[in-house]
């Protein structure tokens, strides 16, 4: 006696709370989806009924709508016979209220018209213990509601009111269950090499977009089952989440075995900066059989590890490794800068004032060579070490040349392969 108190207080109490707010399913509009082998807790208590002409409560099978709550499911492919078990009835005790439950399960030509409702399943009529609906034959793919309600039994003037536990099953409910797999590389892969990756689905409609990752860490999103990635490595797995099914949904998780990424490396080596007309070494590193730089117009070894490049002007060059079975690319860039300030003209007239042909920035070359030719390419002048004490004043042996141009060859002699700057000066005296 003490348990079915506590019993009929708990209910009591319940029932003051939700008549605060009406049920999320009291209406048929907004009917509760119910999934395959799923129990869902369900309740009337609070519920209302609207019984106008062809209004959703205005039914009479063997029990006519009162406080109904509704719910609804959809058969799957195939179709056939549906079951529901309702059961754990706990009502709501008091005085003039009813203790009986009544279910039916419909379906509505016009959704929630009950001028279009036909009963599908034997009619729950009344019962104060767990029960079963059962609507055999029902055709594939089709919406029914499930629809709930108190009695008025024993003389009651008050619908009954309860809290119970609903589950649906059958052949014709049942979802056979969903796979997934991936279509991935069979063999070895080059690295920084596209590898595709299909998801393939059994039982699964509705799909959810296509979850991928690579050693648990997400890389992707895609709406396709499709996935392109070019940034595995030797080990790597790949593995893909997605859900099936829209209501109830399942989520479904797969990992592909760890894929095989060719050993191959390849390092072109850091970005570099020289000075115009100079040479720089470029030297890889790779663990291939066979190399290719590129461009090769400036090089002298194109085909090998390291080599020598000498651009007139900022160049990337690509260094590509080989093996038996696979290529790979890496880049650097060679910044060519002129730091040099190589006037065009200068006045040795002695008056103290741009009297000689200073080349700005030529102290960080130390053994630059400069040879002066006149304009019929007779040496006028040859200075090694050119500074700012040993710039050229005009002079051809000590005698000052004439007014007019002169071509020079600036070599700063870096390396071996370094080409002289040339152009032209102008002697205005």
């Amino acid at each position: 006696m003490y348990f079915r108190a506590v019993k009929v207080l708990l209910i009591s109490f319940l029932s003051a709370i939700e008549g605060f707010s009406q049920l999320p399913n009291d209406a048929c509009a907004t009917a509760t989806p119910l999934c395959p082998n799923v129990t869902t807790s369900g309740s009337n208590i609070g519920a209302t009924a609207t019984t106008c002409p062809s209004c959703e409560d205005n039914f009479t099978f063997c029990f006519s709508g009162t406080n109904s709550v509704w719910y609804q499911f959809t058969t799957n492919v195939t179709g056939g016979t549906v079951n529901f078990n309702i059961s754990n009835l706990l009502f709501n005790v008091q005085a003039n209220r009813g203790t009986q439950l009544q279910a039916a399960i419909v379906q509505a030509i016009v959704p929630c018209d009950a001028a279009t409702y036909t009963l599908v399943s034997n009619c729950g009529a009344g019962s104060a213990t767990a029960f079963t609906l059962s609507a055999a034959a029902l055709p594939a793919n089709t919406t029914y509601y499930l629809v709930v309600n108190g009695a008025k039994n024993g003389g009651a003037t008050l619908p009954a009111e309860a809290t119970f536990d609903l589950v649906g099953f059958g052949p014709g409910f049942d979802r056979p269950p969903p796979a997934i797999a991936i279509g991935g590389p069979t063999t070895t892969i080059c690295p920084q090499t596209p590898a595709s990756f299909t998801t393939y689905l059994t039982n699964c409609t509705d799909t959810s977009d296509f979850y991928w990752s690579v050693n648990g860490v997400l890389r992707a999103v895609t709406q396709g089952s499709l996935w392109l990635t070019s940034e595995l490595q030797n080990g790597d797995v790949v593995s893909v989440v997605c859900s099936c099914f829209d209501i109830c949904p399942d989520t479904l998780t797969f990992s592909y075995p760890a894929v095989s990424v060719d050993p191959l490396i390849v390092d072109a080596g850091p970005d570099q900066t020289i000075q115009a007309g100079a040479s720089v070494q470029l030297v890889g590193v790779s663990n291939g059989t066979d190399f290719m730089w590129n461009p090769t117009q400036t090089l002298n070894t194109p085909y090998s590890i390291s080599t020598y490049a000498t651009p007139d002007e900022t160049t990337v060059y690509t260094l590509t490794a080989m093996n038996a079975n696979c290529s790979l690319s890496d880049e650097l860039t060679v910044f060519v800068s002129n730091n040099l300030n190589i006037p065009g003209s200068f006045s040795p007239n002695g008056d103290g004032h741009n009297d000689k042909w200073v080349i700005e920035g030529i102290d960080f070359y130390p053994d630059a060579q400069v040879v002066i030719y006149d304009r019929w390419g007779q040496k006028v002048a040859e200075i090694a070490g050119y500074s700012l004490t040993k710039a050229w004043d005009g002079t051809n042996k000590g005698k000052p040349v004439s007014d007019g141009v002169f071509f020079y060859s600036l070599d700063l002699r870096q390396n071996n392969d370094t080409k002289p700057l040339k152009g032209s000066i102008t002697v205005i005296r």
